[in-house]
């Protein structure tokens, strides 16, 4: 596929890169947990059901990205924004389901890309209020596009509340850019050059398909960082000049050395791609880096990861299904091109919204489905902790190491936090 030199109209135009990254994983594996984000909302006060679906409603017609259709004309995949639909109620959940249980009844609910029918909401009520659960195709909705909804959500809430109707202004997709041809063969010379040569990180056998990770099952170890040892990162992060995502990263980096021997190797890792006039659109927008590791047994490692991480997203206006065209290794092999470890970090501030006599806000959650054999996730949480959580298919290479890996994680996080910046 290819992009179209000019944006067609409102509503109407060229599907983005990862669009088309999520479109195609769809192809791959209908229906897949892996396609879907699944978002939690905390509602803490007064729970008025048909004010919370006219409220849903609201923010759904305000976003065209949540009604938008994928359709592929010839050998180009459009995006079309079609009519929003009857207003539907989240479905009403027993008092306190859990995130695991309405994950479980992803596996029931359709999505349909070519009629746009993106999201699922669900309601689960208690003593104090009630958390509402927002599933929504991946091709729709990243991470930060979870407080977005959460604040429009609040502003249609408190409106639902008080007897009103809930309009919210409208939120228009942005128009996809492409690239001029100097700068993408400038951009795909970088990646030949920077990636040549770099290996697929060992594991026992074959190794999974995509489609085989996208269709299977997740086990999990979980693991922490204390407020203090947090804080020490961020004090040892200030001094080297980096961030505290620069010694997360090299602390997983080390790890998945550590128990795999390899020396050189990428990870993936999802970056926000929204330009200044996107701060409140829902969508995808993201890219995925690959950072090449290597050298991480020797001193200075954040240093190197700190360096490998910052010229990626300096030549990350090349989208990632095509530096995988173009220095694709492995053209033998079934596993995913690049990189097969993923690393998501979100330290993004969880706004408390008002809305009326009511409060809401986002909760972290984590992935339901495989898009890597190994992925952690690191969130900041209240308090300034870091909560850590590694996923590998279940059945896969990494399926009984996660404890082992974590351990290692651990024990490398605290020589950083502890040893003077390089």
């Amino acid at each position: 596929m290819t992009d179209s030199p000019l944006t067609v109209g409102p509503g109407t135009g060229p599907a983005s890169p990862p669009e088309r990254q999520f479109w195609f994983a769809e192809q791959v594996a209908r229906g897949a947990a892996a396609n879907i984000a699944l978002g939690r909302i905390r509602i803490e006060g007064p729970f008025d059901l048909p004010a919370l679906g006219r409220a849903v409603d609201a923010v759904v017609r305000a976003h065209e990205a949540l009604h938008t259709a994928f359709v592929l004309e010839g050998h180009q995949l459009l995006r079309k924004a079609v009519p929003a639909g009857p207003a539907r109620t989240p479905v009403l959940l027993a008092a306190g389901t859990g995130f695991d249980a309405v994950a479980a009844r992803l596996r029931e609910t359709c999505f349909d890309l070519a009629a746009g029918i993106l999201h699922w909401t669900a309601v689960a009520p208690d003593n104090d209020g009630a958390t509402l659960y927002v599933a929504v195709h991946h091709i729709a909705f990243d991470g930060l596009s979870h407080e977005i909804l959460a604040a429009d959500l609040a502003e249609a809430y408190a409106h639902a509340l008080a007897g009103a109707v809930p309009d919210l202004p409208s939120r228009p997709r942005a128009g996809v850019m492409p690239l001029d041809a100097d700068r993408q063969s400038e951009l795909a010379a970088h990646w030949r050059t920077a990636l040549a040569g770099v290996a697929d990180l060992p594991c026992d056998g074959p190794g999974p398909s995509q489609r085989d990770l996208a269709r299977a099952g997740l086990v999990e170890h979980r693991t922490g960082c204390s407020a203090e040892r947090a804080t020490a990162l961020r004090e040892r992060a200030r001094e080297g000049a980096k961030t505290p995502y620069a010694l997360l990263l090299t602390a997983f980096g080390q790890a998945l050395a550590d128990v795999t021997g390899a020396t050189d190797f990428c990870v993936g890792t999802p970056i926000a791609t929204r330009g200044p006039d996107q701060d409140h659109e829902v969508g995808c927008l993201l890219n995925t880096a690959p950072v090449r590791l290597r050298g991480l047994d020797r001193a200075g490692a954040a240093d190197r990861t700190w360096d490998a991480v910052v010229e990626a997203v300096l030549h990350l206006d090349l989208p990632c299904e095509q530096i995988v065209s173009e220095c694709r290794t492995g053209r033998g092999s079934r596993r995913m091109p690049l990189f097969q470890a993923l690393f998501a970090y979100q330290s993004w501030q969880r706004t408390v919204h008002r809305a009326g006599p009511a409060r809401l806000w986002t909760v972290p959650v984590k992935p339901v489905g495989a898009q890597a054999e190994v992925q952690m996730q690191v969130c900041e949480i209240e308090g300034d902790a870091y909560d850590v959580l590694v996923q590998a298919p279940e059945g896969g290479p990494w399926a009984g190491r996660l404890a082992e890996l974590t351990a290692a994680f651990d024990i490398y996080l605290e020589r950083l936090a502890t040893e003077p910046s390089h």
